[in-house]
């Protein structure tokens, strides 16, 4: 039995939570799924005694919120080996620093310009270098992670709503 509570299992729409031994017993399950089921992005919960499992039923990108609800009832959850944690992802992250920079998220001039260009200038200094040769990180590599981060950081789909930049600003 788990020394602390897991998150065994995640997909986009479910995630099945094993708890800790303290934590499996019907009272304690059945106040975790009322909780988490008040989460308006939680459609339903599910819970095996004798497993000692929760499976939340949820929208898409609810797993934080989750986290979130365990943790206001005193739940620490850690991921199992060998299950990824969707941590923040690469444009979250840039823009988390740009603010603490405190670049401006409508300056031309961002960190979401600044990554996939000092790629590019890496790539140009790796064939300026050593020419069309194939060792250590080589040129074209470079390149094309100047493309794709580029592509990712600046993607419409990772862009602020109007109403979230002017609450932010």
């Amino acid at each position: 039995m788990a020394e602390y509570t897991e998150i065994v299992s995640n997909t986009p729409r479910r995630t099945r939570i094993r708890l800790s031994r303290k934590r499996r017993n019907r009272e304690e399950m059945a106040r975790l799924a009322r909780a988490l089921e008040e989460s308006p992005s939680v459609s339903r919960v599910d819970t095996n005694l004798q497993t000692g499992t929760i499976v939340v039923h949820h929208e898409k990108e609810s797993l934080e919120d989750i986290q979130s609800k365990l943790k206001d009832l005193g739940v620490i959850v850690m991921a199992a080996t060998g299950v990824e944690m969707p941590a923040k992802s690469l444009t979250d992250a840039i823009s988390d620093l740009e603010n603490r920079l405190g670049f401006s998220a409508k300056s031309i001039l961002n960190l979401k310009l600044l990554v996939p260009l000092g790629f590019g200038a890496l790539a140009f200094l790796q064939l300026a270098r050593r020419g069309f040769q194939i060792e250590g990180a080589p040129w074209y590599l470079l390149a094309y992670f100047a493309f794709e981060s580029y592509a990712r950081l600046n993607s419409p789909d990772e862009k602020c709503a109007p109403e979230e930049l002017s609450s932010e600003l």
